[in-house]
């Protein structure tokens, strides 16, 4: 729709403020997932180097999966990525005349799975880092508005001066994920391109949820209003859990998450969590998230479980937690007897 192409434009002017010597647009995608599709399509050759966390977002690696890239997961700490270690695994590369990445895949926001938020120095240290290496950088930033540490933070796409930041945005977690609503901004070469696979994809996005995202992007006051109060029960979720996660302290340390809807817990004295996922929690009816889920390679050993503070009941946490409780004290006894994997994979 014209009118809402027009509204998001001005509403990522007002929002981002980004360079203006970079001619940009926005293009309206069907939900998050479908931008990047699109941009792992345009970027991605089979064999390519792609950065990303080490534990990066199951729909990043879904979509490459067909590529079979050559995953760079550079690790995080509690502000994010780490751009002093991304610096240096790139210039080795450099120096040993491998092949260098076009491609980062970045959460600056909530990182999905462990809830960092990256600080403004980290993030114009890796727009540098971009710059010097020569790749472009998917912003993909559903949580912006579930920042709990109430310091705005200035979006990649804003320090954006050549042309290397392809920012997605969505509704989806805000708003809803029915609606499938979400929008790209990018370099106006790189838009055009994809626009040309979208329409040979799918024609359009859907008109009607096109229709209703206008509405609310239309009315700022209502929208601000309903984000900030979506912003605060999420907090108050976020808080909860982390009150009731106590107990499992010293079992499995973790770090409170600054935004997004996830704790990332590393399960201590525990190698390979799959088997402590799919047996001994699923058998006494609780549902954990393998770190598995959030590697390239879901096969390789991991020590971390995702836990989401979205739908549980706040009657029900400190069960949940007490329950979480025992079964890794269990698992921790059966490591000791190093186990083999029992659980099927799928």
């Amino acid at each position: 729709l014209p009118a809402l192409l027009s509204e998001l434009r001005k509403f990522q002017s007002e929002t981002h403020r980004p360079p203006g010597e970079v001619p940009r647009d926005v293009l309206i995608t069907n939900g998050g997932q479908h931008g990047i599709y699109q941009c792992v399509e345009l970027l991605v050759e089979p064999g390519d180097p792609v950065i990303t966390c080490e534990y990066a977002y199951t729909g990043i690696h879904s979509t490459m999966r067909p590529y079979q890239p050559e995953i760079i997961g550079i690790p995080e700490d509690k502000d994010g990525m780490i751009p002093e270690t991304l610096d240096a695994v790139l210039g080795e590369r450099l120096r040993r005349g491998l092949k260098m990445p076009k491609m980062m895949y970045i959460t600056p926001t909530g990182s999905n799975p462990t809830g960092t938020v990256l600080p403004e120095d980290r993030r114009r240290l890796i727009y540098e880092l971009a710059c010097r290496y020569d790749f472009l950088i998917i912003e993909d930033d559903p949580y912006m508005f579930l920042n709990y540490t109430d310091r705005p933070i200035p979006s990649l796409l804003s320090m954006d001066t050549c042309g290397r930041v392809i920012r997605l945005d969505s509704v989806s977690k805000v708003v809803s994920a029915g609606l499938r609503g979400a929008w790209m901004t990018a370099p106006t070469p790189l838009l055009q391109r994809i626009e040309l696979h979208t329409q040979a994809e799918l024609l359009h996005s859907c008109t009607l949820a096109q229709a209703i995202l206008h509405q609310l992007v239309q009315c700022r006051k209502s929208l601000a209003s309903h984000l900030l109060n979506a912003r605060d029960f999420y907090r108050a979720r976020r808080d909860a859990l982390h009150a009731a996660l106590k107990p499992v302290e010293h079992l499995a340390p973790y770090n409170m998450p600054d935004a997004g809807l996830f704790f990332w817990l590393r399960v201590n004295g525990v190698d390979d969590v799959y088997n402590m996922v799919f047996q001994t929690a699923f058998q006494r009816g609780l549902m954990l998230i393998p770190g598995q889920a959030f590697l390239f390679d879901t096969n390789a050993p991991c020590p971390y479980v995702r836990l989401t503070f979205s739908k549980i009941r706040l009657e029900d946490m400190d069960k949940a937690v007490s329950n979480l409780v025992e079964i890794i004290r269990e698992e921790q006894q059966r490591t000791l007897q190093k186990p083999k994997r029992v659980a099927t994979e799928g």
